[in-house]
């Protein structure tokens, strides 16, 4: 049997798709590889101590914080797909942004590193604004 909010997601899919069961089910199957995708291809987290390393700290929409250390280098899809990963929103419909100096981080960003975006201070705080 499957669990509740599956079933729930499966549900509001065809409602809003008109998509039989079945198309439904193979969807949310391919999200569920993505994220498993995205989780496995996040970078091992740096220690503290070093000294390439950024923790970003993400405002939520819903007021919460996420945060994570990366490495400079590291890129900002890394930082995408942490938020990704962990629910709450839907990929691809956000943006994360740098509130002073004011600062949107789009897709057309994903592939430059987070030292090329200016994110190179010991901790930097971003918000997340749904597009």
């Amino acid at each position: 049997m499957m669990a509740r909010p599956q079933q729930d997601a499966i549900e509001t899919f065809m409602s809003i798709t008109g998509s039989s069961e079945a198309a439904a089910v193979e969807k949310l199957q391919e999200s569920e590889r993505e994220l498993a995708a995205k989780k496995a291809s996040l970078p091992p987290e740096p220690s503290v101590e070093d000294e390439n390393a950024v923790t970003l700290l993400v405002r939520m929409p819903d007021g919460t914080r996420r945060g994570r250390r990366f490495l400079k280098s590291d890129r900002l899809q890394s930082l995408f797909d942490f938020i990704d990963v962990g629910g709450g929103v839907k990929p691809k419909t956000y943006r994360l942004v740098r509130q002073y100096p004011r600062r949107a981080f789009t897709d057309g960003e994903h592939g430059s590193s987070l030292s090329e975006l200016g994110l190179t201070s010991k901790q930097e705080a971003l918000f997340l604004e749904i597009i």
